[in-house]
């Protein structure tokens, strides 16, 4: 398992911006040879040659552009439209466009030879045998993955405001051993708040039900938004091991939605992808399994339980998401399942077909099996498999990040 990990060098170092110089030019160079079609061995032998930096540098320039499509314009189309433009100088243009310097460590090699973690210090390789150590900021939280780790990718890029540089480094670590839980959490991602329901596996009972509010992701910059992002993963994260329960994202995607342009902007407020991105990694840090599965209909399902359950859409929803990830036929069932509820008897308006209603089937739920008995025999194998006669009454959770 990869994960990144975030630091920070302060002030800025005349030898590593000619490194960032080199480094781009051999960029551009490999993927011009590269359209020509000239084999990779070759390309790394003559960029050795011309450009005259340490060959882990050259290897992971040729691995950064290798998976680009064609006619990329390099340092971005919004760089050249303002050198063109006349807002910036060619000297600022240049050095945009040059403000990066990667190198990749191998396990056989003992670690990154050209840009190496040592403390507090990185060691950076500026030629034959030559090199410079400056100080790097790294959270005291990750420093020990570091010590677990000697293979680790290492990235710097200058900061627009010269303050210095960004480092990322990713590390390889083994995937963490998780015990079986016998919770299931699910969520319900909104633009300013996520709805959630804790479930047990076996009966498919709910545990808890809760909102987290994050109202400030709706108007937040970019910067102070993956903050808020940070921030709301933690509590949800807490949540679920206080549960003991295992995490489950749904995916949603409406690239492709033909006449609902106001539904898309809607749903990329929400942040679905960079949400499910830090989970993907935090979650399993903390102990918690995460999976992803589609959410698909789980909001019109949502909508016929909320009012026999007593819950707000959003978290009938979660509560219909954590049924489908645990029993997919129950919840095909509930999706064809008739609106109308009357007194909770068998309506035969379904397709020209008799079947339960939604309040019959979440009476079944929310109540055990002698209950279920007597709704009839519409689903004996997928309802009412609690204990006990009295129905569930888990509490609501608020929690403000």
């Amino acid at each position: 398992m990869e994960f990144t990990i975030p630091a920070f060098i302060n002030g800025q170092h005349e030898a590593i911006d000619r490194l960032m110089f080199k480094f781009g030019s051999a960029r551009r160079r490999a993927y011009s040879m590269k359209r020509k079609g000239i084999d990779r061995l070759e390309i790394l032998k003559q960029l050795h040659q011309e450009i005259g930096i340490p060959a882990r540098y050259i290897y992971t320039a040729y691995d950064t552009i290798r998976p680009l499509p064609p006619h990329v314009t390099f340092g971005g189309k919004k760089l050249q439209e303002l050198r063109e433009e006349g807002k910036i100088s060619r000297e600022e243009f240049h050095r945009r466009r040059n403000n990066i310097l990667a190198c990749r460590g191998d396990k056989n090699q003992k670690g990154n030879h050209c840009l190496r973690i040592e403390g507090d210090k990185l060691r950076v390789n500026t030629g034959d045998r030559q090199w410079i150590r400056v100080s790097v900021f790294i959270p005291k939280k990750y420093q020990k993955f570091l010590r677990e780790s000697e293979a680790y990718m290492v990235l710097l890029k200058r900061r627009v405001d010269g303050r210095g540089y960004n480092v990322k480094i990713t590390v390889d670590r083994e995937e963490p051993q998780f015990h079986e839980p016998k919770r299931k959490i699910a969520v319900d991602i909104n633009s300013s708040h996520v709805d959630f329901a804790v479930i047990n596996k076996a009966d498919l009972k709910p545990v808890a039900f809760g909102k987290v509010n994050c109202p400030e992701l709706v108007y937040a910059k970019k910067g102070k938004k993956r903050t808020q992002i940070h921030k709301l993963v933690n509590k949800i994260g807490n949540i679920a091991k206080h549960y003991d329960a295992e995490f489950y994202a749904g995916k949603l995607k409406t690239l492709h939605s033909k006449g609902k342009k106001k539904a898309n902007r809607k749903t990329y407020g929400m942040n679905q992808y960079t949400m499910r991105q830090i989970m993907s990694y935090k979650l399993p840090l903390k102990g918690i399994r995460y999976n992803e599965w589609s959410e698909a209909y789980t909001t019109k399902v949502g909508r016929k339980l909320s009012k026999p359950l007593g819950l707000d859409v959003h978290k009938a929803a979660a509560y219909a998401f954590s049924i489908k990830v645990t029993d997919y036929d129950l919840f095909t069932f509930l999706r064809d399942a008739c609106t109308y509820e009357g007194d909770g008897s068998l309506s035969a308006r379904l397709n020209g077909r008799s079947g339960p209603t939604v309040l019959h089937q979440a009476l079944c739920l929310m109540h055990d099996e002698l209950h279920a008995n007597a709704c009839g025999e519409a689903t004996p194998q997928l309802l009412g498999r609690g204990e006990g006669y009295e129905s569930l009454h888990p509490p609501i959770l608020q929690v403000k990040i």
